[in-house]
């Protein structure tokens, strides 16, 4: 497998991780409405889990994002290996790598921060369906 064509595949994936960060955005939505038109009870403490979990998948979706943008480009000189990225990184504080990374290392750790995404976003949707549940849920009709 070319250094190339595994730069492109990773930026394929961590696009992906655009839907991902759709969909826990439309999840926040009905979370927000869930609290502020629920009824008191468990299913409201639900909403709000759903919501503080969306925080954690949008800085999620951020990274992914990022890394989607960075891995398109390294994949158009895959001879620098990520050198250049680094340099710039370096020369504005922003980044300090420990030690130099191969593109296998940098794509395995990309996915891997877009597999958190998606299971935050997954524990979000569970969260939300519970509180819909709850809210929907009456024991004393019948």
């Amino acid at each position: 497998m070319t250094l190339e064509f595994d730069g492109k595949v990773t930026a394929s994936f961590l696009r992906s991780g655009q839907v991902v960060s759709n969909a826990s955005n439309c999840a926040a939505v009905i979370a927000g409405v869930g609290l502020l038109l629920g009824r008191p009870g468990a299913g409201r403490v639900w909403f709000a889990a759903s919501a503080v979990l969306w925080l954690v998948a949008v800085y999620l979706g951020l990274r992914v994002s990022i890394d989607a943008g960075l891995f398109r480009d390294l994949a158009e000189k895959p001879e620098d290996g990520g050198r250049s990225l680094d340099e710039w990184l370096r020369a504005r504080g922003v980044g300090q790598p420990a030690r130099e990374r191969s593109m296998e290392e940098r794509s395995r750790g990309a996915l891997r921060l877009w597999i958190r995404l998606i299971v935050v976003a997954a524990v979000q949707f569970a969260a939300l369906a519970a509180g819909l549940v709850l809210q929907a849920w009456r024991p004393d009709a019948g």
